[in-house]
């Protein structure tokens, strides 16, 4: 086969797939299965420029894959973390050598100088057995210290400080995790728990080993390792279809064929490293099982023996010319050592993947036209990832779908002037009238109108034709059956008033309810004397209205949703902070905080609670707001704006302060406490 073709083909697809094959391949190469180097590299060269990122950074973002558990076999036989034990111990050990010896020289020189021999000898002896002893006792020190270590679970955990942001102390869910895995509480944990079981630091100390290797191989073979075939499966539709979705993440278990598919892998891994003893063995094994995740990814129903057999049939003759193949990116890969992992990373990677697959295509032609003699050729049947179906073969399988496209829906009224600026840009009209709730149906039904179009194109592969497509109970889940929620709508003046201060007094409950729970006290929480929280009631409505543009795109809503609560939180904080010299929320202790303003935790709890807002909540309550008559909600409105309005003036006076509200520690934002 001619590699330039190859190659050509393969860089016209990364020209029209650049962004979906990068990333899909950036993630196999951060989570290790696949190029690690290329992200290896990257750490070390920002590992060694403190002024960039710290060591403790770099290891930890760039370097925890799942191979690192052979890392905690060795902090194991480290003594379970405590290397300032071994260090001072071995200090103490050299230290007590090192007097040994001047000992012995002192007795030496004064032998030399007249002492009788036979007390020289004496006092030599006397130290040869004195620095014994102490070895001894230190030895036995450090076994002391690990095992206390090993049943130890430490309280507190040291954060890293970089400029503004702090990673990981104790307070939490996410430092809770961080920390249990970066400080081996977890892995203390097990062992004294085992040690207890069988009474021996050394019987659970093998157990424990044991039971990680298991565990990495695990991880490694039947959750990591399958991102290939997934990443195979990216480039396949890539070659055909202009369009891959994200959604394409989740064939295999859409499918139901993610443990037979991890399974498949395994098997020819396994193979190929026990051939790899014999070196040469080895070699060739990777070449004759290397079209393995590709058979698996057209069809992921294939076992694993078949799996095998049909790659060994397509690689027949075919070894040495892969090699070569492989070969012909050496220049590249020895081009991007010069950008630290860059080149491979937003390259070089993605090339030669899409270029073998551009070879996986060539051979399965080749192999298809010998079906009488090798019949697991049969088993190679997506015909759709290298032809675009038919209309009448799209038309069948999609026909519901298509009758949904074709019903047609009047288009009502639409707003003009400022109102419907503010109805467009804002998602926000004075009354929302039937007219209005006719206008969203509309733009909700053109919005799910052209999400489907794709596959009516023929842009995008038809999943529903996917040959090793199987019913599971993830196709089967449903959502419940309440009234229709029309997210994509406009809201009146009189529903966000109500929904400000409902969702103001759910965050009110949320807050006094975990520092219920941690405290065991009731506190009235918030600046306010009131019972809510604006920044929830108003964060809630900024994300209403300032995100409207988004909200046809979830993925970009949440993105946006983490953004947006950031600044408002921050912000909302620091002005705080800056007018009464106090703190109504600090979160110092958190992971992965900036000046105990804002930490990911809590942008991770708000995106989520956000999207639940948009997308079911204020649907849903604008649903039963809406039956509200007008003269009912506007009096509603008005009597609670003024509650609102008063309790704000007078708390600016008189802020809501005391114990469980302001009473945070004071903070020094230069690292120290």
């Amino acid at each position: 086969m001619n590699r330039k073709v190859l190659k050509k083909r393969g860089l016209d697809v990364l020209v029209r797939h650049y962004w979906t094959i990068v990333i899909i391949m950036a993630l196999c190469s951060f989570i290790g299965v696949e190029n690690a180097s290329s992200f290896g590299n990257l750490k070390n060269a920002l590992s060694k420029n403190p002024d960039l990122v710290s060591q403790e950074i770099s290891t930890s973002i760039l370097d925890e894959r799942f191979t690192g558990f052979m890392d905690i076999a060795q902090y194991i036989s480290n003594g379970f973390g405590t290397n300032e034990v071994w260090d001072k111990s071995k200090r103490k050990i050299q230290s007590n050598l090192q007097e040994g010896e001047q000992k012995l020289k002192e007795t030496l020189t004064d032998t030399l100088n007249g002492k009788k021999l036979s007390d020289g000898i004496a006092d030599g002896a006397d130290v040869i057995v004195e620095s014994a002893t102490d070895l001894k006792d230190n030895l036995a020190d450090i076994k002391d210290v690990v095992t206390k270590e090993a049943q130890t679970v430490y309280d507190d955990t040291e954060s890293e400080y970089l400029g503004p942001v702090e990673i990981g102390k104790s307070q939490g869910v996410f430092a809770g995790i961080v920390n249990s895995l970066t400080s081996g509480k977890f892995v203390n944990k097990v062992f004294t728990g085992i040690a207890t079981i069988f009474r021996s630091d050394d019987v659970a100390a093998v157990i424990l080993i044991v039971l990680i290797i298991l565990l990495s191989i695990f991880l490694w073979s039947f959750v990591a390792r399958v991102f290939v075939v997934i990443a195979r499966r990216f480039t396949l539709e890539a070659r055909t279809y202009e369009v891959v979705p994200a959604r394409r993440i989740l064939f295999l278990i859409r499918s139901g064929r993610w443990l037979q598919t991890a399974w498949g892998l395994f098997t020819a891994t396994l193979i190929t490293s026990l051939w790899s003893l014999t070196v040469i063995g080895g070699f060739i094994k990777y070449y004759e099982y290397l079209m393995v995740p590709y058979i698996l990814a057209e069809n992921p129903s294939v076992s694993a023996k078949e799996a095998r057999t049909l790659s060994s049939k397509m690689m027949k003759g075919h070894k040495w010319e892969a090699f070569k193949l492989s070969m012909s990116f050496l220049g590249w890969r020895l081009l991007s050592l010069l950008t630290f992992g860059l080149l491979e990373l937003f390259f070089v990677n993605a090339y030669e993947v899409l270029t073998f697959a551009e070879y996986y295509a060539e051979l399965r032609q080749e192999v298809k036209k010998k079906k009488k003699a090798i019949p697991e050729a049969a088993l190679l049947n997506d015909a759709l990832l290298y032809v675009k179906p038919d209309d009448d073969i799209i038309s069948e399988a999609y026909a519901d779908i298509m009758a949904y496209a074709d019903e047609k829906i009047n288009l009502p009224v639409r707003l003009k002037g400022i109102s419907g600026f503010f109805a467009r840009n804002f998602g926000v009209v004075l009354f929302a009238d039937k007219n209005e709730e006719r206008l969203c149906e509309y733009e909700e039904h053109q919005q799910k109108v052209k999400t489907r179009k794709y596959v009516f194109e023929k842009r995008i592969y038809p999943f529903r034709l996917f040959p090793a497509y199987r019913k599971t109970f993830l196709n089967h889940l449903k959502p419940p059956k309440i009234e229709y929620l029309h997210y994509v709508r406009r809201y009146s003046i009189w529903s966000m008033i109500i929904m400000f201060f409902i969702f103001s007094f759910i965050g009110w409950l949320w807050e006094i309810g975990i520092h219920l729970y941690e405290d065991g006290v009731f506190v009235n929480r918030g600046f306010l004397k009131g019972p809510y929280l604006p920044i929830y009631g108003g964060g809630s409505l900024v994300i209403l209205i300032i995100l409207n543009k988004f909200r046809k795109k979830p993925i970009i809503e949440f993105l946006s949703i983490i953004v947006l609560s950031g600044i408002l939180e921050y912000t909302t904080s620091a002005i705080l902070e800056y007018l009464y010299d106090q703190k109504w929320w600090d979160y110092s202790g958190y992971f992965l905080n900036i000046r105990g303003r804002i930490c990911a935790e809590g942008l991770l709890v708000f995106a989520i609670f956000g999207s639940f807002m948009v997308y079911i909540l204020a649907p849903l309550t604008d649903n039963i707001l809406r039956k509200i008559k007008l003269r009912i909600i506007a009096p509603i409105c008005i009597v609670l704006l003024v509650i609102f309005m008063v309790d704000l003036i007078y708390s600016g006076s008189h802020p809501n302060t005391g114990a469980g509200i302001t009473d945070y520690p004071a903070i020094n934002h230069d690292g120290t406490g």
